[in-house]
């Protein structure tokens, strides 16, 4: 029965969470951006966003979408095609 009275969440637990996708953690995706530029591979770039999926090349000055590296901060389990 509801009494009137709710519990306040700490400010440091509000936003954290727990998801089923290794790809995923608290600070958001969990993935690295190439520096290099898709159009010319120089690697004189600046990122458009904080994470750095999109960015600016200084060489060729174009904006392209970022290729994912790989992933950082996971110990993912390494899986071997059987023969």
């Amino acid at each position: 029965m509801f009494n009137g009275e709710l519990q306040q969440t700490s400010i440091d637990t509000a936003y954290q969470f727990n998801s089923f996708s290794p790809y995923i953690i608290n600070g958001g995706l969990n993935n690295r951006f190439s520096p290099f530029c898709v159009f010319c591979s120089s690697n004189n770039t600046i990122n458009l966003v904080n994470d750095g999926s999109f960015k600016q090349c200084n060489s060729c000055r174009k904006q392209f979408k970022a290729a994912i590296t790989g992933l950082s901060n996971l110990n993912l389990p390494q899986y071997r095609a059987s023969k």
